[in-house]
């Protein structure tokens, strides 16, 4: 991601000069700072070493967006000289020498650009102006033209698609992006949207999945040949109807419930009788579901496995829940895993955890799907930014 973030923010194909070094560090910086946001902190950074670098930058750019660009101003004052050795060390991670190796990349984007085009480099004075590399806004790449085989436009082509697919659809915690990622968007040069809150039970077809349904699907089944066939021999369709279609459902499920003296009670049954509407009345249910539910104050309690509609009902008719102590989502995670591990998980359509907030997470993001939904004066910016979160609200209990 580090790496992948380099390309598209374009930051190989601006020339530093004389300060190559400060230029490498600032977009070290960016990337790094972007991909925690977007993956979590990277694994082995327990000392919080990166995280108190950028709080210095941060505090020092003010209420200017952290970018390569910004960074590598606020380098050139000489300001964080004597930190400059140790924040190499810190954000280094990938190798930049293919950045200054690679052929004349002027010659190349002017030949498809036409002749006068110059590239801006960092040090220029109309940086601050300019997209990376000098590139107007308005200078979009043609894909099918000469000016779309260099090396940067086929990036900015790429950065302009993501910026594009920003700028019409609603950002919101459901789709990944639009809480705690201000800098991946100052980085892309696009605004972040305003979004309208789902209801919960749309947020949890989510992540429902396609699977094949023993039903015919009268979407493609063709009628007019079925008949013609019996207009043709008298007794033969052309077409047998289709026996199967795809449907949205959910199959294997870990549904985690924070069972500290904070969730409690009636918050935890209503949330519970709104996953059982959603699963049940909308027919999500696969043939064959495996629904785990797993109460958690700081060790797992008790774990439920639900395999029916009928059985989902009857758990919520006698729900009793167990703890009252701390809060630590950790075990959830780990048993996860571990049933992953020994095949008893074999296709995982999510993990959904209800709390306050108020936990110990998961450092690093997870390898499938997962959400926090908080109560409604749940900690929001407790939740890693690399997970999906809800804030539940007496709307939301009243809508369902």
């Amino acid at each position: 991601m580090h790496t992948l973030l380099h390309c598209l923010f374009l930051h190989p194909f601006a020339s530093p000069g004389q300060n190559r070094a400060r230029w490498d560090l600032a977009c070290d910086i960016a990337a790094e700072c972007i991909a925690a946001e977007l993956c979590g902190p990277r694994p082995g950074n327990a000392n919080g070493g990166t995280e108190y670098a950028l709080g210095r930058i941060c505090g020092a750019l003010q209420q200017i967006p952290l970018t390569a660009e910004s960074v590598f101003e606020l380098l050139k004052t000489g300001r964080f000289v004597d930190d400059e050795q140790e924040w190499q060390q810190l954000f280094c991670v990938d190798d930049h020498r293919f950045w200054y190796e690679r052929p004349d990349v002027r010659s190349t984007a002017g030949a498809g650009a036409g002749e006068g085009h110059t590239e801006e480099t960092p040090d220029s004075e109309s940086e601050a102006e300019t997209q990376p590399g000098g590139e107007s806004p308005d200078d979009t790449p043609d894909k099918g033209s000469g000016h779309f085989k260099s090396p940067k436009n086929a990036w900015q082509y790429a950065a302009q698609s993501i910026t594009s697919s920003m700028k019409h659809q609603p950002a919101s915690p459901q789709s990944g992006w639009g809480r705690n990622l201000s800098g991946l968007f100052a980085n892309l040069r696009v605004a972040p949207r305003s979004y309208k809150k789902p209801a919960l039970d749309e947020f949890l077809r989510s992540f429902a999945t396609f699977e094949e349904t023993p039903r015919p699907s009268s979407d493609e089944f063709d009628y007019a040949l079925y008949t013609y066939g019996f207009a043709l021999y008298g007794d033969t369709p052309i077409i047998e109807p289709l026996e199967t279609r795809d449907e949205k459902r959910i199959r294997e499920f870990v549904i985690g419930i924070d069972v500290s003296g904070s969730v409690w009670g009636p918050m935890v049954t209503r949330f519970a009788q709104i996953v059982q509407g959603v699963l049940c009345n909308e027919g999500l249910f696969s043939s064959a579901p495996r629904i785990r539910i797993i109460q958690c104050d700081t060790q797992i309690v008790e774990e439920d496995v639900i395999d029916t509609p009928e059985h989902m009902r009857k758990w919520i008719e006698g729900l009793r829940l167990h703890g009252g102590g701390g809060t630590d989502l950790r075990p959830v995670f780990q048993r996860v895993d571990e049933l992953v591990e020994h095949g008893e998980i074999n296709d995982l359509n999510g993990v959904i955890c209800l709390t306050d907030g108020y936990a110990n997470f998961p450092k690093c993001a997870t390898p499938y799907k997962t959400a926090f939904v908080l109560t409604p004066d749940g900690a929001q910016n407790l939740v890693p930014p690399w997970a999906m979160t809800f804030m539940l609200e007496e709307e939301d209990f009243r809508s369902t």
